[in-house]
C-alpha cells in the first residue's frame, strides 16, 4: 500500500516472504498486536538515534552552521509514532503530512537556490527590523540620522542614534544596504545555494532489522496469555 505521507514507512513492506506467511497464519488480533510491537520496537531505536545525534550509520549529525548546540530534529522525533495499524498493516511515521515532509528534507537533505529578488519579495512581506548586530555595526560605522532643530550656525543636525532606535526603526534589509554603502562594498550575490545537510536518522539501518525483530516478537506473541 502507497504511503499516505513522503517519509512514512509501510513495516509489513519489509518482512521476508516466509514471515509474511506465518502472519497470515495468525489470527488478526495477534497479526495486529505482533505488528504494533515492531512497530514501537522501530520507533524506540530511532529516537535513540535523534537522542544520541548519529545517523543511520552511526556517524555525528553534520552540526548546525550556526553556533547553537540545542540536538537536532529532537520535535519529530518525539512526534514520531504510529498513524495506521490494522491487523494488515502498520505505518510507522507522523499522522501530519507536514511534518513527514519536513522529516524528508532533514532526512534526505535538500539544496535549495534562492535569488535576492525572492528574498526582497519576502522581506516586503515580512519586514522584520535590523538585529542589534546590525545596529552595533552602524554606529560602529558612523551612521547618524537627522535630529530635530539646528545647529548652532543654522544648519540641520546630525546625531548617531541610539541601538534600540536602530532595532525600531530600520528595517533589516534596509540595515544590510547601509552597512554596504558606509563601507564601501560592492553589491552582493544576486543569487546563492542554501544547503541543508543530509541527516539521515529515519529508516532501518538494514534490510534485515524489521525481520529480525518480527523473528524475536512472533514467538513472544503466540506464546503469551490470549
Amino acid at each position: 500500500m502507497a504511503n499516505r505521507n513522503p517519509l512514512n514507512l509501510d513495516v509489513r513492506g519489509l518482512v521476508e516472504a516466509q514471515q509474511q506467511l506465518a502472519l497470515r497464519a495468525m489470527p488478526p488480533r495477534l497479526r495486529k498486536r505482533l505488528l504494533n510491537r515492531v512497530a514501537m520496537r522501530l520507533r524506540t531505536t530511532w529516537r535513540k538515534r535523534v537522542r544520541d545525534q548519529r545517523d543511520l550509520s552511526g556517524s555525528g549529525f553534520k552540526p548546525r552552521a550556526s553556533k547553537r548546540k540545542k540536538k537536532m530534529l529532537t520535535g519529530l522525533a518525539k512526534a514520531l509514532g504510529v498513524p495506521r495499524l490494522t491487523s494488515e498493516e502498520v505505518e510507522l511515521g507522523w499522522g501530519r503530512k507536514k511534518n513527514s515532509m519536513i522529516a524528508a528534507v532533514n532526512n534526505a537533505g535538500m539544496t535549495q537556490r534562492v535569488t535576492a529578488a525572492q528574498m526582497r519579495r519576502f522581506k516586503r512581506l515580512n519586514p522584520l527590523m535590523a538585529t542589534r548586530a546590525q545596529a552595533k555595526k552602524l554606529r560602529q560605522l558612523g551612521y547618524k540620522v537627522l535630529a530635530a532643530g539646528k545647529n548652532k550656525r543654522g544648519r540641520a543636525r546630525y546625531m548617531r542614534p541610539s541601538l534600540s532606535w536602530i532595532q525600531e526603526n530600520v528595517r533589516y534589509a534596509k540595515a544590510g544596504l547601509l552597512i554596504r554603502l558606509l563601507k564601501d562594498e560592492t553589491p552582493g550575490p544576486q543569487a546563492w545555494d542554501i544547503v541543508l545537510p543530509k541527516r539521515e536518522f529515519f529508516g532501518p539501518t538494514s534490510a534485515q532489522e524489521v525481520s529480525a525483530l518480527v523473528e524475536l516478537l512472533l514467538p513472544q506473541i503466540l506464546n503469551s496469555p490470549h
